[in-house]
């Protein structure tokens, strides 16, 4: 498996502050990778989207523990999210971005992460939501 190479493995609470700070850590970490900088924010964003929304709707109102692998492959780096919340099934949520003057406030999590990632896969094993999905490394152009 010389094309693929584990880069990170951290656990974070589910609070948002912890997740703040993980993903301050993750991105000062990816920023000295040879991943372009327009990737990396794209990794940002989808990172903050899932995490919160477990922070959110998996754990809400209780403690929690969140989990990330991430993985890099010559054209990708492929995510494994990992958290003991409440189950959901991203096939559910909708592709196309909401109407804004039908929610209040966010409801854009899904159609940035669908935008952003590739290969989405959701399973419930052994009381575990993992989220699995990746990310281009290629730039922009």
């Amino acid at each position: 498996m010389a094309d693929r190479r584990q880069l990170l493995l951290v656990e974070c609470t589910a609070a948002l502050d912890d997740i703040r700070k993980t993903l301050q850590d993750v991105h000062s970490f990816l920023s000295t990778c040879p991943i372009p900088e327009c990737r990396v924010q794209d990794l940002d964003l989808v990172l903050a989207e899932v995490m919160t929304n477990i922070a959110r709707h998996g754990y809400p109102g209780k403690p929690g523990v969140i989990s990330l692998q991430l993985v890099q492959t010559p054209h990708a780096l492929e995510c494994r999210i990992a958290d003991q919340g409440g189950s959901f099934d991203p096939a559910f949520l909708g592709s196309a971005p909401p109407e804004p003057c039908d929610l209040p406030e966010g409801g854009y999590g899904w159609y940035i992460i669908r935008s952003l990632a590739r290969q989405i896969h959701y399973e419930r094993l052994e009381g575990k939501n993992i989220l699995l999905f990746s990310v281009p490394v290629e730039a922009v152009g």
